[in-house]
């Protein structure tokens, strides 16, 4: 036990010797990379439609015969087979430099987040509704991200990075090629607000590699906050959703 304590004191010694940065510096990374992103939980993507046949009238003060055929039809699915939704970010980071080790970063990030349904080729026909899904449904979320990350040098210029990041959606749409037919009648397209939080945040973790001040970046977000909106009226129907991305981001080190 002894051994291993006192072999690992010394690898940590001579990670922390080939350390190579320069203590009390700042500088500032323009990054831009791609994102892989999902949800945890269950974060269900729903399409509704609601199709209201002409109403039976009064004629001459009588109601006239119902006609059932002209009953609205309405109709919601749910869907929960999600996948990952290819994206990209762009952004910048400034960093300072504390000791040759240990540095702290901030960052503005616009990203591109959300999830895929597996949804391609869906079909139903119920109550003389037909309704057809030709591509996977999106949850686009395009978010401004703001990750605070310390910075810990282990090998010349290899940094391990843990942190908080707060994330702010400017944009959440439901997308997906869906048609609703009914009667000869096609109706096309879907685009909806997403029923999910402005705000949230997430725990980043990460490694970065620096090479004549070219910078490659992996590092994973996980989700603390619950994103549904619908728990903050008080509906307790699904378990809690969270933000899951990947990113590789590529940047250039200016002193």
């Amino acid at each position: 036990m002894k051994a291993n304590v006192l072999t690992l004191a010394l690898v940590m010694i001579a990670f922390t010797a080939n350390a190579q940065q320069k203590a009390k510096t700042f500088s500032i990374t323009p990054k831009v990379g791609i994102t892989a992103s999902s949800f945890s939980g269950n974060m269900p993507a729903s399409i509704s439609y609601a199709i209201i046949p002409d109403d039976n009238h009064i004629t001459e003060g009588m109601l006239q015969p119902v006609d059932q055929s002209k009953y609205p039809r309405i109709g919601v699915m749910s869907f929960g087979d999600i996948k990952n939704k290819v994206g990209f970010t762009i952004g910048a980071e400034g960093q300072y430099q504390f000791t040759s080790v240990v540095g702290l970063s901030f960052g503005a990030f616009y990203t591109q987040e959300g999830a895929a349904y597996n949804t391609k080729g869906y079909s139903s026909d119920f109550n003389d509704v037909k309704v057809n899904i030709k591509d996977d449904l999106k949850i686009n979320l395009n978010c401004i991200t703001l990750p605070v990350l310390a910075n810990v040098y282990v090998w010349k210029g290899l940094a391990l990075k843990a942190g908080l990041q707060p994330e702010f959606a400017i944009g959440k749409k439901l997308k997906g090629d869906v048609t609703v037919e009914y009667e000869g009648q096609t109706f096309h397209g879907v685009s909806a607000d997403a029923d999910i939080k402005s705000f949230s945040l997430s725990l980043p973790i990460g490694i970065s590699y620096e090479y004549k001040n070219f910078v490659t970046d992996i590092r994973y977000s996980m989700g603390l906050t619950d994103l549904h909106k619908s728990r903050d009226s008080g509906f307790e129907g699904h378990t809690s959703g969270h933000n899951r991305v990947l990113s590789f981001t590529l940047g250039y080190k200016f002193p």
